[in-house]
């Protein structure tokens, strides 16, 4: 079934319909590119030569010739001034991508653009002429929305809803496309600013949280508990969390604290948050610039776990998840999920990206219920955290990307106990993911020595339970003094 784009010139359906076809794995057409291989020529120089109803003409043409395909499509910006082309788009799925014309104008280049010959100003005449058409057709306002905020906005419309329950003993975790509509009645939601712009029609008057890790500070617990007084919450009230791993890790803490608890719901945005932070019951928050010196073991009533919002991620964040999935395949053995698919997971294919979180969700899960409370086995999860958190803090890079480096640092200290042809394979997959300038950043360890010792899991004599890859798939647990590994 084909999925057709349209809308002014310049809003994107060219770059995002490209970017929708490997998200989706399906082909991708654009019209005027067809047009111009038919008549081997420019569109420009096809309006000089034979007119604008010449190429009105073949455009239309073009453009059934699509029917029947399983691919998006591109159209022109003036598809719609016909009304054969408006009804036959009628008869199908098309999503008209809105930008206001004054963005619409700093993105253009009129040289190759026969309509504006006489200026860029000439789009306020040509949408004033166009708008009544293209509001005939499902509308997306992609205002102030970057490339992968608009690509998760339009899949919001593209796909179906499905959704499928994790099957394990330990929690309750569901992957549910489009999950986000469960909010629009929710009350006492605590979303992350980021979220809330994106995604705001979804939510009903929601408590809208500082970005990044600032939010999980202590000093920010007072106003929210006060505001859980003033809003009368009782025990008996559900809190929800949305956003990244930070807010899931205040949210669980708020949850499991507030009145001595209350029922608590992630639905988690980040792939990072989705396949790590809301699972496995561990809450926390910041002290004294410690990450997670404070926290609980609550387990979520349910984490609702919607692929598409991965999709509107920044890169840095978006890798960070690929990151740490690739560090539970390492533990667990099945890194070819990730080896195998390097530009599907670059291109966010959303097929990868669901088995990526439905097997690092399941695989965590399995190691977690055998070791609820971090006691043992569960510190295999731990691979790459212990430096990782120090190059985290000294650096403020994000906590998947610092873990890379983190595995990475970890392997050069114990190259000795790893096989060589595991450590190529992990190192050779973090080169191509993690970006350039930070693997090969170097801190030493000295320099990593004060946020190291503050590590949750050493004990009064300096000893941790270290995880060592001795190949991919047999990851032990070795009691390492830490002054044996910082001089």
């Amino acid at each position: 079934m084909p999925i057709y784009l349209i809308g002014m010139m310049g809003s994107g359906k060219t770059t995002l319909g490209n970017k929708l076809s490997k998200i989706l794995n399906m082909p991708f057409i654009d019209l005027d590119k067809e047009i111009e291989k038919i008549e081997n020529t420019t569109i420009n120089n096809l309006f000089s030569k034979k007119g604008e109803e010449y190429f009105r003409n073949l455009e239309s043409k073009v453009l059934k010739n699509t029917e029947g395909k399983n691919a998006i499509v591109a159209t022109g910006g003036g598809i719609i001034l016909r009304k054969e082309n408006r009804l036959f788009l009628k008869n199908h799925k098309t999503i008209f991508l809105y930008v206001p014309v004054e963005d619409l104008i700093k993105r253009i280049n009129p040289d190759n653009r026969p309509l504006l010959k006489d200026g860029k100003d000439r789009l306020y005449k040509i949408w004033d002429m166009r708008k009544t058409l293209y509001n005939e057709f499902k509308k997306i306002d992609l205002s102030n929305l970057n490339i992968q905020e608009s690509l998760a906005k339009i899949l919001y419309e593209i796909i179906d809803e499905k959704e499928e329950i994790l099957e394990n003993d330990f929690q309750e975790v569901i992957i549910k496309y489009k999950g986000l509509m469960d909010l629009k009645n929710k009350k006492y939601v605590f979303a992350s600013k980021n979220v809330y712009r994106i995604y705001r029609e979804f939510f009903n008057k929601p408590f809208l949280l500082k970005e990044g890790e600032e939010k999980k500070d202590y000093k920010n617990l007072e106003y929210i508990y006060q505001y859980l007084i003033e809003n009368e919450i009782s025990r008996k009230d559900e809190i929800y969390g949305v956003g990244g791993g930070s807010v899931t890790d205040l949210t669980g803490f708020i949850g499991s604290t507030f009145k001595r608890g209350l029922d608590f719901y992630f639905y988690p945005t980040t792939l990072l948050s989705q396949i790590d932070a809301s699972i496995g019951g561990k809450t926390g928050i910041n002290f004294s610039k410690i990450k997670n010196v404070i926290g609980t073991f609550s387990i979520p009533e349910k984490v609702i776990i919607d692929p598409i919002t991965i999709i509107s991620q920044d890169e840095k964040n978006y890798l960070s998840g690929i990151i740490e999935g690739f560090k539970i395949a390492i533990i667990d053995g099945n890194t070819s999920l990730f080896t195998e698919n390097i530009e599907k997971i670059k291109n966010r294919n959303l097929n990868i990206l669901e088995k990526i979180i439905k097997y690092a969700a399941i695989t965590k899960l399995k190691i977690v219920s055998k070791d609820p409370y971090d006691n043992n086995i569960r510190r295999l999860l731990n691979l790459g955290h212990t430096f990782g958190h120090g190059f985290e803090s000294i650096t403020g890079i994000t906590h998947g990307l610092s873990v890379g480096w983190g595995i990475k640092k970890e392997i050069e200290l114990f190259e000795d106990k790893i096989k060589e042809k595991d450590k190529k394979i992990i190192l050779n997959f973090l080169k191509k993911i993690l970006p350039e300038e930070i693997f090969k950043k170097d801190i030493p360890t000295e320099k990593l020595k004060n946020y190291i010792i503050q590590d949750k899991k050493i004990n009064n004599n300096s000893i941790i339970d270290f995880p060592i890859i001795k190949s991919i798939g047999n990851v032990e647990l070795e009691k390492i003094k830490i002054t044996d590994i910082i001089k």
